[in-house]
């Protein structure tokens, strides 16, 4: 914890065609800044399409720019967006080329892993959000964006970084680049959402914080804890299918055998969990009793109240925390969970639980929020 073969990609709709297309025509008509050197953008993946998966702690999309450096060596690509980021145009600027200011963030790494690695964060340029599904699978655009070489710089603590320009540093400039994370079924679990509740089909989560999804169509009447069957997709453009009611997931997520279980927000006031059940990772409703043998501890304090130690889960339904602590031999307490970097109050950071998976990826979708020492 932490707190100081793909599947082929939905097309935008017309109107987010269209402000694509016409963010590109601009495009076509800049020219490099003085000293840049022009770069392209190549595809870029969230955390499920990643091999091993990675989830970061808001919606982080990784990829490769063309060569910057070393041609033998990758030039890393990132694009990260607050949970809360809404579609629309944003301006680069507004970071000042400084990693934990901005929630829109833009940089590379020059060279990645060797002793000539270089980060290039954007001080200037447009990022349009087209579309978002999900925080997690979006369509957007980069225009006319400048990064400029930086250095490490205060706060230096987990888990958001500062970073400087160097004065005269090298800069880089790309003139037009667009980006799809959206997944063929793209949902989001999130409570309000509007694929969260479509008439046959269940959102189902694919990550622990329940803010990325795919749908699965619900051909049954199955629901909590009754043994069920999957039925994978036929092809890439279809659904999976279950034999569970609409609202619940065909899963083995807790459990050696799939059962039914119910889907939830633990954001949301009232998760709406089955009697006897919490909302748990994977946004499903389990028994606090078998979530605690498999390693997901409990702690009875309220929010802002001291924990006998570290948990997973402190609070109560619709109010959920983790109970952490933020400097050795302090006081385990227990900090309100959120999602996004934007939900905290001034003079808060947002920290991260890490969920390693199998296969060397990691999740650290569930966040909190805490008092920042810096």
């Amino acid at each position: 914890m932490v707190g100081c073969g793909q599947e082929s990609q939905a097309p935008a709709a017309p109107s987010e065609q269209e402000a694509l297309r016409t963010a590109e025509q601009q495009a076509l008509h800049l020219e490099p800044p003085a000293g840049c050197t022009e770069v392209t953008l190549g595809e870029l993946q969230n955390g499920i399409e990643l091999t091993p998966v990675m989830y970061g702690s808001q919606p982080t999309y990784r990829g490769v720019f063309s060569s910057m450096g070393d041609p033998a060596v990758a030039d890393l690509a990132r694009i990260r967006l607050d949970v809360n980021t809404a579609p629309g145009l944003y301006d680069l600027s507004t970071g000042g080329a400084n990693l934990f200011a901005c929630e829109q963030c833009v940089w590379a790494i020059q060279d990645s892993g060797t002793t000539a690695q270089r980060t290039f964060v954007a001080e200037s340029g447009a990022l349009l959000l087209a579309l978002k599904v999900n925080p997690q699978q979006t369509i957007g655009a980069l225009s006319n964006v400048v990064l400029r070489q930086t250095v490490a710089a205060p706060p230096q603590g987990a888990p958001y970084t500062g970073t400087a320009p160097v004065a005269g540093g090298e800069c880089r400039w790309i003139r037009f680049a667009t980006w799809n994370t959206v997944r063929d079924g793209a949902c989001d679990p999130r409570e309000g959402s509007l694929t969260s509740n479509l008439s046959g089909l269940t959102c189902v989560a694919d990550n622990y914080a329940a803010d990325d999804g795919t749908l699965e169509r619900s051909l049954g009447t199955k629901t909590q804890g009754e043994a069920c069957t999957y039925t994978p997709a036929v092809d890439a453009h279809a659904l999976a299918s279950t034999d569970c009611a609409q609202g619940y997931a065909c899963t083995d997520a807790y459990t050696d055998e799939t059962q039914c279980m119910a889907t939830c927000d633990y954001k949301a006031a009232d998760p709406g969990c089955p009697t006897g059940t919490v909302c748990g990772v994977y946004g499903l409703c389990q028994q606090q009793a078998i979530m605690e043998p498999i390693g997901f501890a409990f702690d009875p304090a309220l929010i802002g109240q001291p924990c006998a130690g570290f948990a997973e889960f402190c609070g109560v339904e619709g109010d959920r925390g983790v109970c952490a602590i933020l400097v050795a031999g302090g006081q385990y307490t227990c900090y309100r969970y959120a999602r996004a970097r934007s939900e905290c109050a001034a003079g808060e950071e947002l920290g991260f639980v890490n969920y390693p998976l199998s296969g060397g990826g990691s999740d650290r979708t569930y966040g909190f929020c805490y008092p920042d020492g810096r």
